[in-house]
């Protein structure tokens, strides 16, 4: 049993374990798949925006009147492009060179008065804006401090004429960056969010080559088809390597006269990205293996605590069954019951010993009638076989070797065989594979002086359904104890089981004592001695029939009180012609003493004088015991039922009959104040009520259990979480029994966990995986009503600042300051999310047009304009760009739409106008 129960555990275990990794996994790979995406969009477009300020900034350097007019090499040039270089580190060096390509001022004087003239870059800069891709120091190598690491000196060059009033160049400024630059942007990008935990990021070249970081140089990347094609996302392999990646590649848009044919990859390892779904294996593994050793562990003690005692009895007929006369059947520890079992187990077994011998001389006798006999049942043996065709129950043959010899028609009908087909093939392949051995052990019992059997096992029928049935089989055996064929006669019990399987262990276990329990059979004279007993009733007196004929009747083995209470009755039997089961102590001529019910039913002549009685006797001795065993565990019972934490009631027609201490608990209510009260009065309402009784009653009825998680009343009005269990306690009388748990508490942890799962921790907002889902549902109720959608992806221009002046708690008091503004300005059915950073999106739909939705937007730009006060005290303010793009114009699926829109929102930052941009 403990294998059974924890075979079937792991299996259930297995296939929820199975199902819950492959949907965590798909559901996990697309949602980090698109975060990915949106993290990858993020830094090239940060490293776009960076170029393009560099760019704009030696622009804006060349138009500065004083190099324009003045002297290139004035003494404030170099002060001023020191202060730049402070600005902004990692210009490596910035220098203005004369026409004729002679350096005339540079940051700290360096290469000032060597000629640039050959370098690309004041060649490149005297024809306009010029953007030079990395490359490693030349002349600057020496000159320069060394870095931290070990990398060598890489430059980025930006160069612009310098050109005089009157449009002729003049010279030329540029200046050197370093790659480092290149961390700072992917460092602010990824803000050290955990979501991207082992992730890299790569920077190639037009050409395809690694740039960043200097010691990946040279190594395998992912598919070229990956990058090249800017795939959302994938899960690749790199190079040769085993290990899978989730990998997103985007191209750099600097917007700089010069593009670069930059590249962004980022990528992730696949096993990292999924570590939640190994956590929750993990979980699930450890919770499930320890509940499995204790359900192994009780299913063993239970089962151990009731079979012992039968193992030693079996141990004891074994040793019998092999010849062994001389066996002690001690039952130390067993139970009252099963010790007078052992007791009369060796009373009859050293009678039957005796009988043997008898039955063996009779056998003797017998085999001679037999031969005779042989003949006429030949004789008779065809109509008998008509018969056994007609029958219902399964009746077959087959010999010592399990070798169908006959089967009738029912033997066909439900195995769906021919019976030409099955003679001659083995009966085996209509039982269920797990019974075969017990059916084999049992069937090895027969022998000559035990050529009955009968067996209940599993069997398969013709579709394929597993049933039970119950057979009888009787053995043949020929002079020398050779088994030659059995007969088996077997009828489906398949309802019996299944109800059997519904009772509780104690209550087969006495009902099979009751319903296997012999019983004497005799009739009394008038003055009440035996005039015929069977041999039962014999065996108990312990007499021949001789002994007690005619000459002894039952008050001769009753004790005084006994032989009162019968005589009073008997006297009032033969007169009344009827009686009443009486109980009394049945003591042998050998001392042996049981416990009988007698109950008689009178024969009289045609004039109604008493003839005799026709008396049974009813061994109850071990139904005695159990009486009392059974007073004392209804009590028990009762105190079981009594728990303080599952609420059980009975109810009939819908109206509580019984109940708990634990439901008024539960509930609310004092003791028996629910009694006899409607089962309305447990329901907040009346449409749950008649939900509850449209689900549960057609299942009970129908034998199978209900199961439900509801809202319930207690009976103040406060609602409750309920665990509800059902199952028809009587179908007849329409009892049904009903089991309630209080699970609010655990409804309560649900609710917060599914809110951390969806929403942003800082704001409250919906995070990007509730914004998905509420954008599929949202656009396929715009499908059906055929109306639009908007979405709006902004983030907040000078965050930045106040976060780093103020400190990050000041920042994280702002961007919950501006959720409340922009949830503020959206209405009800309007969503707002938190993507990460200051980066939020508003979702607005339903609309029928464009004009309806843009108070709303103008509302959101005003209101996040407002001036803020933060703790400290201090006023700060922000502004925001917004980019829109409308379902089902521009997109139908989420990703696509936020990709669209952040492309906007850059636009909005561009545009220079009020910092909302709308998709043509």
């Amino acid at each position: 049993m403990s294998l059974i129960f924890g075979a079937l555990y792991l299996v259930v275990l297995g296939l929820g374990g199975l199902y819950m990794a492959k949907f965590l996994t798909e559901r996990i790979t697309q949602t980090q798949g698109e975060a990915l995406h949106q993290q990858t969009q993020a830094i090239a477009n940060a490293l776009g925006e960076s170029l393009h300020e560099r760019d704009r900034e030696i622009a804006m350097l060349a138009r500065l009147p004083g190099l324009q007019s003045g002297p290139l090499g004035a003494d404030w040039v170099e002060p001023y492009l020191n202060e730049i270089q402070r600005t902004f580190p990692n210009y490596s060096w910035i220098g203005v060179a004369d026409v004729q390509g002679r350096v005339q001022a540079a940051t700290s004087g360096l290469l000032t008065g060597a000629s640039v003239r050959q370098r690309p870059w004041f060649s490149g800069g005297q024809q306009g804006p010029y953007l030079g891709d990395a490359h490693q120091a030349v002349m600057l190598e020496r000159l320069l401090p060394p870095q931290d690491n070990a990398e060598p000196l890489r430059f980025l060059d930006f160069a612009s004429p310098l050109r005089g009033s009157d449009g002729r160049v003049r010279g030329v400024i540029a200046a050197h960056v370093t790659l480092s630059w290149i961390n700072e942007v992917i460092r602010s990008s990824l803000g050290g969010t955990e979501q991207f935990r082992g992730s890299e990021v790569f920077i190639l070249d037009g050409r395809g080559e690694i740039l960043h970081p200097y010691s990946a140089v040279g190594a395998a990347l992912a598919p070229f088809a990956l990058i090249v094609d800017e795939h959302p996302y994938a899960v690749t392999q790199w190079g040769a390597s085993d290990q899978q990646y989730l990998t997103s590649a985007l191209r750099v848009r600097s917007r700089t006269e010069t593009d670069l044919g930059w590249r962004v990859v980022l990528r992730q390892p696949l096993s990292m990205a999924l570590a939640p779904v190994a956590e929750a294996r993990q979980r699930l593994l450890l919770g499930g293996s320890a509940l499995l050793l204790m359900v192994m562990a009780l299913v063993y003690a239970l089962a151990r605590r009731f079979s012992r005692p039968l193992e030693v009895l079996a141990e004891a007929a074994q040793r019998i069954e092999a010849g062994d006369e001389d066996v002690r059947w001690d039952m130390h520890g067993a139970s009252a019951e099963l010790q007078r079992l052992s007791q009369s187990l060796r009373g009859m077994t050293s009678r039957l010993i005796e009988r043997g011998r008898e039955l063996q001389q009779a056998n003797a006798n017998l085999e001679h009638r037999i031969a005779e006999r042989t003949q006429q049942l030949y004789l008779s043996e065809q109509h008998y076989r008509s018969i056994l065709e007609d029958q219902t129950e399964i009746i077959c043959r087959h010999t010592h070797d399990h070798r169908l010899t006959y089967v009738n028609q029912a033997y066909c009908r439900l195995f769906g065989v021919e019976s030409e087909a099955v003679l001659n093939t083995r009966w085996s392949p209509v039982v269920l594979p797990e019974d075969l051995p017990q059916v084999h052990a049992a069937l090895s019992r027969l022998s000559p002086d035990c050529p009955i059997v009968t067996i209940e096992n599993r069997i398969v029928d013709a579709h394929g359904a597993v049933r039970w049935g119950q057979f009888n089989n009787r053995a043949t055996f020929d002079e020398q104890g050779q088994l030659i064929e059995i007969l088996t006669v077997g009828r489906d019990i398949t309802p019996q089981k299944l109800l059997e399987q519904e009772l509780s262990t104690t209550a087969e276990r006495l009902q099979d004592l009751y319903d296997n329990a012999p019983c004497g059979y005799c009739s009394l004279d008038e003055k009440g001695r035996f005039i015929s007993l069977n041999k039962v009733a014999l065996s108990w007196l312990d007499c021949s029939a001789e002994q007690v004929l005619h000459r002894m009747g039952p008050m001769d083995f009753f004790p005084e009180e006994g032989k009162s209470k019968f005589s009073h009755h008997y006297e009032r039997f033969k007169i009344e012609d009827h009686s009443r089961a009486i109980e009394c102590d049945l003591i042998s001529a050998r001392g042996v003493k049981r416990r009988v019910s007698v109950l008689s039913t009178a024969l009289r002549d045609e004039q109604g004088h008493f003839l005799m009685s026709r008396s049974v006797m009813h061994d109850i001795t071990e139904l005695y015991g159990v009486r009392t065993q059974m007073r004392a565990l209804v009590h028990e019972q009762k105190a079981m039922l009594d728990n303080d934490l599952v609420g059980i009631a009975k109810f009939k027609d819908r109206r509580l009959i019984w109940k708990n201490k634990a439901l008024e608990r539960i509930f609310g209510y004092g003791p028996d104040e629910l009694l006899d009260q409607p089962a309305r009065c447990l329901y907040l309402d009346d449409a749950s009520y008649d939900e509850v009784g449209r689900e549960a009653y057609p299942l009970i009825r129908s034998g199978v259990h209900f199961r439900k998680q509801i809202q319930m009343a207690r009976k103040n009005g406060d609602p409750i979480w309920i665990d509800m269990n059902s199952l028809q306690f009587s179908e007849a009388q329409g009892v049904s029994l009903w089991l309630m748990q209080d699970i609010s508490e655990m409804k309560q942890y649900q609710q917060q966990v599914e809110h951390i799962a969806f929403h942003d921790p800082l704001t409250g907002l919906p995070n990007r995986l509730l914004l998905s889902d509420r954008m599929r549902q949202a656009f396929a109720l715009d499908d059906r009503m055929g109306g639009m959608g908007v979405v709006c992806y902004l983030d907040l221009d000078g965050f930045k600042p106040i976060n780093d002046t103020h400190g990050h708690g000041a920042g994280d008091f702002l961007l919950k300051e501006v959720a409340r503004r922009l949830q503020a300005s959206v209405r009800a059915n309007d969503t707002v999310a938190r993507l990460g950073g200051d980066e939020f999106v508003m979702l607005i739909t339903p609309i029928m047009n464009l004009a309806e939705c843009e108070p709303i937007l103008r509302r959101a730009l005003a209101s996040v304009r407002e001036p803020i006060r933060l703790p400290s005290g201090d006023m700060v303010q922000v502004s925001t760009s917004m980019g829109v793009v409308l379902y089902p114009k521009h997109g139908r699926q989420p990703s696509q739409l936020l990709a669209l829109a952040d492309a906007a929102m850059y636009e909005a930052k561009n545009s220079g106008g009020q910092g909302l941009y709308i998709s043509p």
